[in-house]
């Protein structure tokens, strides 16, 4: 016998199991597509098949729908732009099914599930996928035209890697140019992250965990200064570092010497200009390296490398400064070679 399907009954069901989405899911728009296998999204809007969804329970039916909410609240449409269409699905609905099944759902039977999903973003189970399935993949589907305009307009209005945000605050342009090879070592992180933490209404004697959005910061930066690193030079590596990403990204800076001397969030022209770069001692990497949260997607010291390394390993991309060599334990490290005139700060990236 088929299911009633209950849009309403479903949203009511889903913000019980969500309280903290409650006014989003009860706005976000879904609206039904006989021609879709069961269910899917654009990035905005959710669309189900009517008479597939008819016939599973109303638990499964809550399951599509749950999970192509988790899809819109983790932006996968838009993460998945440029990539293997087939490959980015079974990636993002792998990491998807494995939390909601953590939490509770009814998964129905053909629910992809990928043992390598714990632990790992989608663009890392992305990447496994590629690596051993990437003959028999199908290429990506065709954007329609209409998608494609958006797309455009989409890139036009962020900052960060696109045209118009990379040069912001950047007047040299051998420095914007150099910078922007850190891009390809840097992780692309949303404002918001998600974990799940337990919840506040007992359900069936069970105090079960939910979901909930908490913020991450896109990147920390140390900064050396100790004596022998040019103030100039440090406002504008923070400059460049900030026009990788978009507008709203958090972004903490501290510096440090023989001590650290706290973070302090960057999100403006006027937060780099106003920068208390108090140091001027001797440079200890220990502290630098102590001084990292831990929640940050990435981790960037920039100094020119003149101190003893640290015992402990730090995964950090180290931008040195000069031609001081060093071999710190766990990271990257980037060689920025000086230029001979001092007034242009326009540095050549060494990956080591």
């Amino acid at each position: 016998m088929n299911q009633r399907i209950d849009i309403d009954s479903l949203r009511s069901r889903l913000t019980d199991r969500f309280p903290q989405w409650t006014n989003w899911i009860s706005r976000v728009p879904i609206e039904d597509a006989p021609t879709l296998w069961p269910t899917d999204n654009d990035g905005r809007t959710v669309f189900y098949n009517p008479r597939l969804m008819s016939y599973v329970t109303e638990d499964i039916q809550a399951f599509y729908l749950a999970q192509q909410l988790l899809h819109l609240r983790f932006s996968h449409t838009a993460r998945g732009k440029e990539r293997n269409r087939a490959a980015w699905k079974r990636a993002s609905d792998a990491v998807v099914n494995r939390l909601l099944r953590d939490d509770g759902f009814q998964l129905p039977m053909d629910a992809t599930l990928i043992p390598a999903s714990e632990g790992r973003s989608a663009e890392e189970l992305y990447e496994i996928i590629l690596a051993t399935t990437e003959p028999n993949l199908p290429p990506a589907a065709p954007k329609p035209e209409e998608e494609e305009s958006r797309e455009a307009e989409a890139k036009g209005s962020k900052a960060g890697k696109h045209s118009d945000g990379g040069h912001r605050g950047i007047d040299d342009p051998g420095l914007a140019k150099a910078v922007a090879g850190l891009s390809s070592l840097l992780e692309p992180c949303l404002q918001l992250d998600y974990d799940w933490f337990p919840g506040e209404v007992v359900r069936d004697g069970m105090l079960p965990y939910q979901f909930r959005a908490v913020p991450v910061a896109n990147a920390e930066i140390l900064l050396d200064t100790s004596a022998s690193v040019d103030t100039d030079l440090l406002r504008a590596f923070v400059r460049g570092v900030k026009a990788l990403f978009q507008e709203n990204a958090v972004i903490r800076v501290g510096c440090f010497d023989t001590r650290f001397y706290g973070f302090h969030e960057i999100h403006n022209e006027h937060d780099i200009d106003s920068l208390d770069l108090r140091g001027a001692g001797g440079t200890n990497f220990t502290v630098a390296v102590n001084a990292f949260t831990g929640d940050a997607e990435n981790q960037i010291i920039f100094t020119d490398g003149y101190a003893e390394m640290p015992e402990q390993s730090c995964d950090a991309v180290w931008v040195v400064y000069g031609d001081s060599p060093i071999h710190p334990k766990g990271g990257r490290v980037l060689y920025a070679k000086p230029p001979e005139e001092k007034e242009k700060y326009e540095i050549n990236f060494l990956i080591t």
